[in-house]
């Protein structure tokens, strides 16, 4: 991982050896799923359901890992963190960093399918 990437490559060339010609599937389940976690992620928050945001952060840091986003696992790691304590965020500010590194994350990955 070089210092502007969001993405650990040598976690990432592991699974794409193990995963084969279904790994550019792998990637756009991890996008698609990824776009929902976050938009249930906002929902939980605005809800003020911890239960939820505490799941939905959860998912968010080991996928993210699973693919090599430590950036991105470690936002969600923070939140989850908080959430388990019943500690949301103050206010809804905290989406636009994580969909900030999603979006970076998101562009390098792209790069590995091509």
């Amino acid at each position: 991982m070089n210092d502007s990437s969001v993405i650990d490559s040598r976690t990432l060339a592991a699974l794409q050896e193990a995963m084969g010609e279904d790994f550019a599937e792998l990637i756009l389940i991890f996008i698609e799923s990824t776009e929902d976690i976050l938009t249930n992620l906002l929902r939980a928050f605005n809800q003020q359901d911890v239960v939820s945001f505490t799941l939905e952060a959860h998912s968010l840091k080991s996928s993210s890992a699973n693919l090599g986003g430590l950036i991105l696992s470690k936002m969600g790691a923070e939140l989850e963190i908080a959430g388990r304590l019943g500690q949301l965020p103050e206010s809804e500010a905290f989406i636009n960093p994580l969909k900030e590194t999603f979006a970076r994350m998101e562009k390098e990955l792209q790069q590995y399918q091509n």
